[in-house]
């Protein structure tokens, strides 16, 4: 379906590179239970490893152009998709998903951007799921540890109440502020949670796709 609606587009006059995406969430988003955002599992690298595996290894063979390795709360888990997509032929981004500059879980965001820094099937590193305000100095972070293209789709600002299963709080994504991720170097640009197709729209046409 996703290659159908690619085609459509560049049948329609899309001119810009279309990729198909294949997504691999965390582990945290099984248990539904909110554990997505916070990390820390009780479980090793060696056992997110196993999990993530047979996973990525039938997305592989759907034949996508890229894998999305998103939403990462955690820098083990990051470190056993790392582990997990190798071999697999398929290039792959990690996103993590983050608070106050730091993982979800915590961790420091420059050790865990490190943790893709010298991988070669990671083709790009960033943030998303996470407020735009956190996004703006994870992309400057991103480059200068990495060296990597960024990618970055924040989520509209609001936070999830996994108790009340509601959001709560305002929207604070802006079309406007994308100029300055690009400029810090974000190659792949967009929303996550509650940004929807007129935001994605007014993004587009501001960077001129």
């Amino acid at each position: 379906l996703a290659r159908e609606a690619a085609g459509r587009a560049r049948a329609g006059g899309v001119a810009a590179p279309l990729y198909v995406a294949a997504s691999a969430g965390p582990y945290g988003a099984m248990l539904a239970d909110g554990s997505e955002y916070r990390g820390r599992y009780g479980l090793s690298v060696a056992e997110l490893e196993r999990f993530h595996r047979p996973r990525l290894e039938a997305l592989a063979a759907a034949g996508p152009d890229v894998l999305a390795l998103e939403t990462v709360p955690d820098s083990d888990e990051a470190q056993a998709l790392v582990r997990a997509v190798r071999g697999l032929g398929v290039p792959a981004y990690l996103s993590y998903s983050v608070a106050g500059g730091r993982t979800r879980a915590g961790q420091p965001l420059e050790a865990a951007f490190a943790t893709a820094a010298d991988v070669d099937e990671i083709i790009a590193v960033g943030v998303n799921c996470c407020a735009p305000d956190d996004a703006d100095e994870a992309v400057r972070l991103a480059a200068r540890v990495t060296g990597k293209p960024v990618v970055v789709y924040p989520n509209s600002g609001e936070s999830w109440d996994a108790e009340a299963r509601a959001w709560r709080g305002s929207p604070a994504f802006g079309a406007d502020r994308v100029t300055g991720w690009a400029a810090d170097g974000a190659r792949l640009i967009g929303g996550c949670c509650r940004v929807g197709p007129e935001s994605i729209a007014e993004l587009a046409a501001l960077l001129g796709r």
